[in-house]
């Protein structure tokens, strides 16, 4: 074995979680396309929308994964954990699965200084502050959205008529440590939200060379004097269901 090959793959897992269950690998074969998202009512709401069936996928009840058919093309559903380690662990073994379009509908604490909850962003490029990412690729390199599923999603928003924002996110694993020379630092690059996820799936992206963009709704907003808190807003609710609405369409259009 050399020394950069790897030891575990996620092969590896989804064969020894086959033996386990006693299936065939096949068993776990997904949709190539696929929204992933991180909260319990956005999963439920996709599933709606889908009017998919859920299937007993790697991670049991705890994490089901849905199905559902959209003018002819298999849309999977599946909700990750957050944070950048975890989210990339699970994009890993939805890829090895089949997964090769995929939207991340999340939410993220708006930074400049008209960001309002509800805002709707569509993510150019993750900037990185995290350390997934580096298990990847050198730090210097630019993590970037699929341009195809951003533009589809932009074009379609616009022809809508639904008001969003185009820019970088920046992704921190220190959640509790968004300091306000941070703040200022990351806004000056014109990053317009912080999130905890999409630099890492980015990279995973990226080195496996499959299609990954991301949309974002403000559901807390950062500044100098503070936090402001708003995740329960009815404005964040609505507008996570509209960015939910639209990256179904663009897949199912992709």
């Amino acid at each position: 074995m050399g020394e950069d090959e790897l030891i575990f793959t996620p092969e590896d897992f989804i064969q020894y979680e086959a033996r386990r269950r006693g299936v065939d690998r096949e068993y776990f074969q997904i949709p190539s396309r696929l929204i992933l998202l991180y909260q319990k009512s956005a999963f439920k709401y996709t599933r709606q929308v889908l009017k998919g069936k859920t299937i007993d996928w790697l991670y049991g009840k705890s994490r089901p994964f849905c199905i559902g058919v959209v003018d002819g093309k298999e849309i999977g559903s599946f909700r990750v954990w957050v944070g950048a380690p975890a989210a990339a662990a699970m994009l890993e073994e939805l890829i090895a699965c089949g997964a090769k379009s995929v939207f991340e509908v999340g939410m993220a604490g708006g930074l400049q200084s008209l960001s309002k909850p509800g805002d709707i962003m569509v993510v150019t490029e993750a900037i990185r502050d995290e350390g997934t990412s580096n298990h990847y690729f050198q730090p210097g390199v630019r993590l970037e959205a699929s341009p195809k599923l951003r533009d589809l999603l932009i074009q379609r928003l616009n022809i809508k008529g639904i008001k969003h924002k185009v820019g970088p996110v920046w992704t921190t694993d220190g959640v509790f440590r968004e300091t306000k020379s941070k703040l200022l630092k990351f806004r000056s690059q014109g990053a317009l939200a912080v999130n905890m996820e999409t630099s890492a799936l980015f990279a995973v992206a990226k080195y496996h060379n499959i299609e990954v963009a991301s949309a974002q709704v403000i559901s807390d907003v950062l500044s100098e004097e503070g936090w402001q808190p708003a995740f329960r807003h009815k404005k964040v609710s609505g507008s996570l269901r509209t960015l939910l609405n639209t990256a179904i369409e663009v897949l199912a259009e992709a």
